[in-house]
């Protein structure tokens, strides 16, 4: 118990030696822009806190960290209201460090102040529509496909000055990257900031549509096309099947009406074979890897009476 009392007894006067040494240490002090017009929009803001680095005392320091939390520094825009549609404001450090020092005990030393250049847009009104673009990699899994990719709403309103508006011509979201996907989702996407630009809304509600291939096979017949009214073809079978790759949400929507199969008189009079190659004139949206069986066929013109 002796041992442990004056065990106590060191480091108490340990402690007190060390609070009385000079140290560094960072304060947090919250930081505000009053007296805003309600016809104004402030298009890049200051930060919400700053970052002190202050010099004094071990047990000065003790009350800034654990004692009762610094006010906000208020930044007036009054000051600052020079009546223009739109601009820059740099915050006068000299104001900010007055502001922070007066709470502050007069043996405390600011040694700096983080961010070291405070500044905010504004703007009157200046404003433009512009659409979206999406900025990112997206890669279905195997088998997978992408269907389609959307933002919504596909155009934001841009607050800016006249500088940034004559020259934008579309808003972007930021970078992201979604590999592996095996079924749709949204994402919400903010969009990528200028400096001195204001989006509304900033951030994007992005629909990101996947499905599954799957493998369908129908029965086209065969069409000739561009042939005299006394010429008729005839072919071997009149009907091929056509096989494809499409999604599993459109495989029912996808008949064999959807594509033409075609030969031309053209093809036919300058063929030399017995047998005739087979085309795709049409081919629907969203199909893929399509492949015809026969891929040729046997053929006969017949000689009709026409009119």
């Amino acid at each position: 118990m002796i041992f442990l009392f004056f065990f106590a007894l060191s480091a108490v006067f340990w402690l007190l030696q060390t609070l009385n040494e000079t140290f560094e240490t960072e304060v947090v002090v919250p930081l505000k822009l009053n007296n805003v017009p309600s016809n104004l929009i402030i298009t890049s803001d200051l930060p919400d806190e700053l970052h002190v680095t202050v010099q004094d005392k071990g047990s000065i320091l003790m009350k800034y960290l654990y004692g009762q939390p610094l006010t906000p520094v208020t930044v007036d825009y009054k000051n600052y209201d020079f009546g223009g549609m739109a601009g820059r404001v740099q915050v006068q450090e000299a104001e900010v460090r007055r502001a922070i020092a007066a709470q502050l005990f007069s043996s405390t030393r600011i040694q700096s102040i983080k961010p070291d250049t405070l500044e905010f847009f504004y703007n009157r009104g200046l404003k433009k529509k512009v659409p979206v673009l999406i900025s990112g990699v997206i890669e279905p899994a195997q088998q997978y496909y992408l269907r389609h990719v959307v933002a919504k709403p596909d155009s934001v309103v841009v607050f800016a000055p006249s500088s940034i508006l004559d020259t934008l011509q579309a808003a972007y979201t930021q970078n992201f990257y979604q590999a592996g996907l095996v079924e749709s989702k949204n994402l919400q996407i903010p969009v990528r900031p200028i400096r001195g630009a204001k989006f509304i809304p900033d951030v994007l509600d992005v629909q990101i549509d996947v499905d599954i291939y799957t493998e369908k096979t129908v029965e086209v017949p065969i069409v000739g096309v561009n042939f005299p009214a006394d010429k008729d073809l005839r072919t071997f079978p009149s009907k091929v099947k056509v096989t494809f790759k499409v999604g599993s949400k459109s495989y029912k929507s996808i008949t064999a009406d959807d594509f033409v199969l075609v030969i031309s008189y053209e093809e036919l009079i300058n063929n030399e074979s017995s047998k005739i190659p087979l085309h795709l004139k049409s081919i629907p949206e969203g199909v893929s890897s399509v492949r015809i069986h026969p891929s040729e066929v046997d053929y006969l013109l017949e000689q009709t009476s026409g009119e």
